[in-house]
């Protein structure tokens, strides 16, 4: 008989109130993630811009934009995937090396953009670091 007391009108009413401030406060912290992992992954997307867009310099023969490529290097051991820091290693010891060709760099900048794909969401691709024919490093 005691929960039939629990059920009256009074009780339903705190019960429903409880019930909304509940779902409120799920609500904005549902809200507060999504927005923290949009601004993560905007923030990770022009990193991963600038990072290519320092490569497009060193081919350039500009050196201005060392720093800024060291810096956005940096960024991928704070917050990119063992893949895409493993692939821009490669990448870098290859640009250590004296002679340099788009067809000895192509490859793994391929790779590196590959890496750079899987980790902003196309982790199903189909396709493999030879298919990159785009012209960070071609001369």
């Amino acid at each position: 008989m005691y929960w039939l007391q629990l059920l009256s009108p009074a009780t339903g009413a705190v019960f429903g109130a409880i019930g909304a401030v509940l779902g409120y406060l799920f609500k904005f912290y549902l809200d507060r993630r999504k927005a923290s992992e949009d601004r993560a992954f905007v923030d990770k997307r022009d990193h991963y811009r600038n990072l290519l867009l320092c490569l497009k310099s060193l081919r350039e023969g500009s050196t201005e934009h060392i720093g800024m490529l060291w810096y956005e290097y940096s960024f991928l051991w704070l917050h990119a995937p063992d893949s895409v820091i493993k692939s821009a290693n490669a990448l870098v010891t290859k640009i250590k090396e004296s002679s340099l060709t788009a067809e000895d760099l192509a490859p793994f900048v391929g790779d590196l953009l590959l890496q750079i794909r899987r980790d902003m969401g196309f982790s199903k691709t189909s396709l493999i670091p030879t298919d990159f024919k785009g012209s960070v490093w071609s001369p």
